[in-house]
């Protein structure tokens, strides 16, 4: 797992309200844990840079999602190292957790780390919903409908900070008060941010708000049910984002490989993922880190298979 001279990854990408500078048709990104000792992580890093991926992502919870007593380290910090040990391979997070973080200090974290990586930082955000993330902070868990209400709040708050100058924000659950951003991100209007998550509220959000928008299909369903809702969704965006008085071809559309569509379960290929996908509407793909036993699947498909799709 040694990078190259030639190793990959994409210049600064663009925004729906910058139009400067150009970005592939389709981009791919790897979703990476932050499991292991720091040298190892630091590997793994240096071998998706290389092997020309667009983007690496750490999720943000307080415990492994897999299994909250197993290993598991601070993502924030993790992202330290990776804007610290990669060159030109995008880092974020997808998603940073709105349970742990307040809306403001989240937006100064990422422009702290985007100018740690010298641009290269993409924010996601997510409602969240494990019952351990708001015990880790004294809460008791939201209800659906309080977690929506906060979140329509909490990324409005982020957008406003990243954008910089004095920043004031009047909700229905959240406020901010004369919020200064001093520096502002390197990327401009504000470094690209991406909200995940499937639900109305969250589609509306990212409709009205974000650069990307990212799912990885409802909990439980079936392999053809994500497909026809991810489609769904996708034509949803584009009303109201239409309606919202944006350009629908703004808003990327990333589809993250886990669940029924993941390749590891050796019933849907890397192929026919993108392929269907791509007609569903997805834009940009994000692999889950193979494991030790699909690392030879994974790097055929990194350097033969994906390269031709980037269009």
């Amino acid at each position: 797992m040694t990078r190259p001279d030639t190793a990959g990854g994409q210049p600064r990408r663009s925004t729906p309200h910058d139009g400067q500078r150009a970005v592939p048709a389709r981009q791919f990104g790897v979703m990476v844990y932050p499991d292991q000792p720091f040298p190892v992580l630091a590997e793994r890093l240096r071998w998706l840079e290389s092997l020309g991926f667009d983007q690496i992502y750490f999720p943000d919870h307080s415990a492994d999602l897999r299994d909250p007593r197993g290993t598991w380290f601070d993502s924030w910090t993790a992202l330290a190292m990776a804007a610290l040990c990669t060159e030109r391979i995008r880092i974020g997070t997808l998603v940073a957790n709105q349970i742990l973080r307040p809306p403001a200090q989240l937006a100064k974290q990422a422009i702290a780390l985007d100018h740690l990586s010298g641009g290269r930082f993409e924010l996601g955000i997510g409602a969240g919903i494990f019952p351990w993330d708001h015990h880790s902070v004294g809460e008791i868990p939201w209800a659906p409908k309080e977690r929506a209400e906060r979140f329509a709040d909490y990324v409005a708050i982020v957008d406003g900070v990243l954008r910089g100058g004095l920043f004031n924000h009047t909700g229905t659950r959240l406020w901010a008060k004369d919020i200064a951003t001093v520096p502002g991100s390197l990327q401009s209007p504000r470094l690209p941010l991406t909200v995940g998550g499937q639900s109305p509220t969250l589609v509306r959000v990212a409709a009205e708000l974000a650069d990307t928008w990212n799912t990885h299909g409802p909990p439980g369903a079936s392999a053809a049910e994500v497909l026809a809702i991810t489609a769904e969704q996708n034509r949803r965006i584009d009303r109201l984002a239409a309606e919202a008085g944006r350009d629908p071809a703004g808003i990327r559309r990333a589809y993250t490989l886990f669940g029924p569509w993941d390749p590891r379960r050796g019933t849907h290929g890397y192929e026919e993922v993108f392929e269907r996908f791509g007609t569903a509407g997805v834009t940009d793909f994000v692999l889950d880190w193979p494991g030790e036993g699909h690392l030879e699947e994974f790097e055929r498909i990194a350097r033969d298979v994906i390269p031709p799709l980037r269009g």
